[in-house]
């Protein structure tokens, strides 16, 4: 088997799992069911298609960014339910280049971010299936679009009015994601310790954790600026969130000092690890107090906080361990006390136009270089003959190929390739489960009241695995259609379900091939340039703070930090391709990435511990200043003679990563 077959990413996320999520799509899906059932309406079930697509469309978060998009979609699939059913009637030439032309247009809605990406996709779900039950006249296509836009109203209803979400709650679960991870982060920091690792395992570690830690970070400042946007930052609770989320990132950078301390300090790991045990139950403790909204400040948790300050002071005085953990201890109190907007207000909340915000992505995107683009275009080759051909062979159910490749299709192979892999598996799990289902409910009621736990099981587990959301929401799918066309054998419907599904991933891996490849391997150069780029800008606004006394550097901090991230990310997709030859960039980049990442955790330790420059030595770290820039920047550049006085140390550490990343 190829490596990169081997090497697929089929990750589970248990946490993930949302029982609320569940049970309110249940009812969404559920009553429309029922109620067509009940009042004998068999056309109803398209109600329920409206329903479960709806709830597809919620991208959660608060309601300003659910609003638009759950709204959008409850008009659109309406309007395009009714419009195609009604032009199917003009033939296979009609009616498939114009579908081409509106997927094309839903999938260029990726350029609107998360939300724009679901509800592209989820209307070209419904323009195939609207192709796929013409309406015989115009009232017709009317009645059909509005039983999806019933049903697709009834589900934004009961997600945004009668079960509404407490506006602050997803920002309290992203800032206790945040405080989660770096709690695991500390504890696993704490274990290495203990165990007197080499260099390698520090290595692993931060490979391990950093990336998540700062992907949890950015989702939680995106979350909260949603949040703000809607609820206006002049409130306490808004200037909490803003400061806990600072605080938690430099704790984040406080972690990352340590980690570079305790790789390079064995005799001060065993004092060092009771400290790290301490902050890391601490910080589990406040992400669970965090989502429950109550006082942090509380008796228990200062004592605790004595308690962490009392293991600090037994560590040497004068040790970079002992500065960089009382600057924690500090953090931790911030987080406890916070309740006034004494804090820092967090970046990106300027208000652009309405019109800009619709059109500025538009004419950024629309040429042939951006990846959005490029995914339309590819698309809409695809699907154009596919739809063509599906209409043709008249097969009740081969939409299926033609909405698999949709939703399948990336802008780059590998994240196509993984998300066919595990569409295909999770249909087939899910077609042997729906035909076990259909041996035990024989009626209609008997299968719409079964739709109730199925729905919900699906959707509180939809977050934890794509594969295994398939093999859930397959049976569900089934069952809706038996609703919507009575009579259909459940068999054929799974195995048809199977057998389209694995032709539509087929064409999905073969249109990312053939059509504008989007290979990872062509971008690994372009992340690795960016990630010292924003390294060399980290480096010199530490030697800033340093030589001018200026504030830490946390915004390039955090820009390195994300560099780092776009470079794991880009490394992960490349290796998921066929990569033959390609080897040497591979390798760079991962030396440039495990050196950038010992060099960020050697500058937040200057950074946190800054040691007092005598100024006659000053001279000499401004040549150091030029000595990283020039060498991160590619050019060839000699070390420079090491400064008197503190910090020399530091110094010889960069100036290793430095030379290591400059060799060929």
């Amino acid at each position: 088997m190829p490596p990169f077959l081997k090497n697929l990413p089929l990750t589970w996320n248990v946490g993930a799992v949302s029982l609320a999520e569940g049970v309110r799509a249940g009812m969404a899906v559920a009553v429309t069911v029922l109620l067509g059932q009940v009042l004998g309406l068999p056309h109803f079930g398209l109600a329920a298609l409206g329903a479960l697509l709806t709830c597809f469309a919620d991208p959660g978060g608060p309601l300003r960014r659910r609003a638009p998009a759950v709204l959008a979609f409850a008009f659109l699939a309406g309007m395009s339910y009714g419009f195609f059913g009604y032009l199917r009637g003009y033939g296979v030439l009609v009616a498939a280049p114009a579908a081409g032309l509106a997927i094309f247009a839903a999938s260029y809605a990726r350029i609107y971010g998360q939300g724009g990406l679901q509800v592209g996709n989820l209307l070209s779900v419904v323009i195939v299936l609207a192709l796929d039950y013409p309406a015989g006249s115009l009232l017709g296509a009317a009645e059909q679009g509005a039983n999806i836009f019933a049903g697709a109203l009834w589900a934004a209803g009961l997600t945004l009015l009668i079960w509404r979400i407490h506006p602050f709650k997803p920002t309290r679960l992203a800032l206790a994601e945040v405080a989660g991870k770096l709690s695991v982060l500390a504890k696993e920091l704490a274990a290495l310790a203990q165990s007197a690792p080499d260099m390698a395992a520090f290595e692993a570690h931060a490979a391990r954790h950093r990336r998540g830690v700062r992907e949890a970070i950015e989702t939680a400042r995106g979350v909260a600026l949603d949040t703000f946007r809607r609820r206006g930052l002049v409130s306490q609770r808004a200037a909490q969130t803003s400061v806990r989320l600072q605080t938690l990132e430099q704790m984040f950078g406080g972690l990352i000092a340590l980690s570079d301390v305790l790789e390079h300090d064995v005799a001060i790991r065993p004092q060092a690890a009771r400290v790290l045990r301490l902050i890391a139950g601490g910080l589990a403790a406040l992400g669970r107090d965090i989502v429950a909204a109550v006082r942090l400040d509380t008796p228990k948790k200062l004592a605790s906080l004595d308690r962490l300050r009392g293991e600090i002071a037994k560590l040497p005085p004068e040790s970079e361990a002992a500065h960089v953990a009382s600057a924690m201890a500090e953090n931790f109190a911030v987080l406890m006390t916070v309740s006034s907007p004494a804090g820092q207000a967090l970046s990106g909340m300027n208000n652009i136009p309405w019109r800009t915000r619709i059109l500025s992505p538009i004419r950024s995107n629309f040429r042939l270089e951006s990846a959005p683009l490029r995914h339309a275009l590819r698309a809409w080759v695809i699907v154009t003959p596919t739809l063509a051909f599906t209409m043709l062979v008249h097969q009740q159910f081969a939409h299926w190929a033609t909405i698999t490749m949709i939703l399948c299709l990336q802008p780059y192979f590998s994240a196509t390739w993984v998300r066919a892999a595990e569409r295909i598996a999770g249909n087939a799990l899910g077609g042997a489960l729906a035909a076990v289902i259909g041996l035990m409910a024989q009626t209609q009621l008997a299968l719409a009241v079964i739709m109730l736990p199925l729905t919900m099981f699906a959707f509180a587990i939809r977050g934890v695995s794509y594969g295994a959301f398939q093999a859930a929401l397959t049976p569900m799918v089934v069952l809706l259609v038996e609703q919507i066309l009575p009579g259909a054998d459940q068999m054929n419907v799974a195995l048809s379900r199977i057998g389209y599904t694995l032709l539509g991933g087929v064409l999905a891996v073969l249109g990312n091939l053939l059509l504008w490849p989007g290979f990872e391997h062509e971008r690994v150069e372009a992340s690795i340039g960016q990630a010292l780029a924003a390294h060399a800008a980290y480096a010199d606004a530490v030697f800033n703070a340093l030589l001018d006394n200026a504030p830490v550097p946390d915004a390039a901090r955090r820009t390195a930090g994300m560099a780092s991230n776009n470079l794991e990310a880009s490394l992960a997709r490349a290796l998921l391709e066929p990569h033959k030859g390609r080897d040497a960039v591979l390798e760079r980049g991962a030396v440039v990435d495990a050196a950038l990442r010992r060099m960020a955790g050697r500058l937040s330790v200057l950074a946190l511990d800054r040691p007092s420059l005598p100024p006659e030595a000053r001279a000499a770290w401004q040549e150091w200043r030029v000595f990283l820039a020039r060498s991160l920047a590619g050019e060839t550049a000699t070390r420079p003679a090491l400064p008197l006085g503190p910090g020399a140390e530091a110094l010889t550490r960069l100036a290793r990563q430095v030379e290591l990343i400059a060799q060929p």
